[in-house]
């Protein structure tokens, strides 16, 4: 077979981070005595994109993003709470919600024996643990990469690099990024010489001034296995 190595992005590819995020939201803001409206989880949502666009930019730390979302949420919506602590008990309920793509389960658990399977993913060290630890994956991503303790994102292709150097693999050919992001995972994946599978349940177009092009386009999870046996 054709690839060693099966790199996964993490939410939205193997985690339902929207689901994650509407269950984090609703315990968070129960626990802070405010109703959750479908117009707060979008002003939270448009608030927290912004900030990871600026991490992935290198223009916040992690540790601002935790807190300094927050702060604007309160701000924008004349909320008055310590942002530190919200983001503390948010964190903890997002890292204790399980909730996974369609399809992923047993996708992973059909590759797991034939495959090398690893992860690089663009989150918070603590959360992301937590996830993978009460999943069913928890002793399978290796190497695991997270942004948050190793200084880089993607689509920096520094991350993979550092991911490249844990694997011991130097044949990137051999190696195959999965992810939902063209912009984070599939544009890392080609800075870094590495084909890469688009994961597009939407079935978006592939944009006209996409530069880096993925390898494979799939809509359903399961169609991973389609190709690397297939290879």
């Amino acid at each position: 077979m054709k690839y060693r190595l099966l790199i996964f992005d993490l939410d939205n590819t193997i985690f339902d981070y929207n689901a994650a995020e509407n269950n984090a939201l609703k315990l968070t803001f129960e626990y802070f005595n405010l109703s959750v409206t479908e117009k707060l989880k979008l002003s939270y949502r448009e608030i927290n994109e912004r900030f990871w666009q600026q991490l992935e930019k290198g223009e916040i730390s992690s540790e601002q993003l935790r807190v300094f979302r927050f702060e604007k949420f309160g701000q924008v919506h004349g909320i008055e709470w310590n942002a530190a602590e919200v983001s503390r008990v948010y964190l903890g309920n997002l890292g204790r919600g399980v909730f996974l793509v369609d399809g992923a389960e047993a996708l992973l658990s059909g590759l797991r024996d034939v495959f090398r399977i690893g992860a690089v993913t663009n989150g918070i060290s603590d959360v992301q643990r937590s996830r993978i630890g009460y999943s069913p994956f928890a002793d399978l991503f290796d190497p695991l990469v997270i942004s948050d303790e190793v200084g880089a994102a993607k689509p920096d292709p520094a991350i993979f690099e550092i991911f490249l150097e844990k694997a011991g693999i130097e044949n990137r050919s051999e190696i195959l990024m999965i992810g939902d992001s063209l912009t984070s995972d599939i544009a890392g994946a080609a800075a870094a010489g590495i084909p890469s599978c688009w994961f597009n349940p939407a079935k978006m177009p592939l944009p006209e001034n996409c530069t880096a092009k993925p390898d494979f386009i799939i809509d359903k999870l399961g169609k991973v296995a389609d190709i690397v046996f297939g290879g």
